[in-house]
């Protein structure tokens, strides 16, 4: 994952291979490009639940990263595990996003807002995305999926 500086939409645009991926913002990191919103929360419950291991604040859980609840408050969709909200979904096309498809923001806390931090803990959920293969699922990387025979 690659990371540049960005003064127009966000902090920073984050890369992969040349595709846009996803941001950095004042306070949250998100990444878009899910077909489905089913397929971006599932993605924000892997990214928060690599971020929590990270933290060191998640306790041994035998939680699977499909245990969560997407809920509907207002015009927000928020993705919830037991303990608390991992992520707000963001629907596709919102604020003309260059990214199209749905997706994830996930809140930093005050102390990961500093550049270096923020980009750690990006790169903390894009390699739980990629680990569990939930990258697959965005329409960046769509031509790399191969035709079932």
């Amino acid at each position: 994952m690659r990371v540049r500086r960005d003064t127009t939409r966000s902090k920073f645009r984050l890369f992969q291979d040349e595709q846009e991926i996803g941001y950095i913002d004042d306070i949250t990191v998100g990444f878009r490009g899910f077909a489905a919103s089913a397929d971006a929360a599932l993605a924000a419950s892997a990214a928060h639940r690599a971020l929590a291991r990270r933290r060191g604040k998640q306790e041994e859980s035998r939680d699977s990263i499909e245990d969560f609840l997407v809920v509907e408050r207002g015009p927000t969709q928020l993705v919830i595990a037991r303990a608390a909200v991992l992520a707000t979904l963001l629907p596709p096309d919102a604020e003309g996003s260059p990214v199209a498809g749905w997706g994830f923001e996930i809140e930093l806390l005050p102390e990961e807002r500093l550049d270096i931090f923020a980009t750690a803990r990006a790169r903390v959920m894009w390699r739980a995305l990629r680990s569990t293969g939930i990258n697959r699922r965005m329409l960046q990387f769509a031509a790399e999926i191969l035709p079932s025979a």
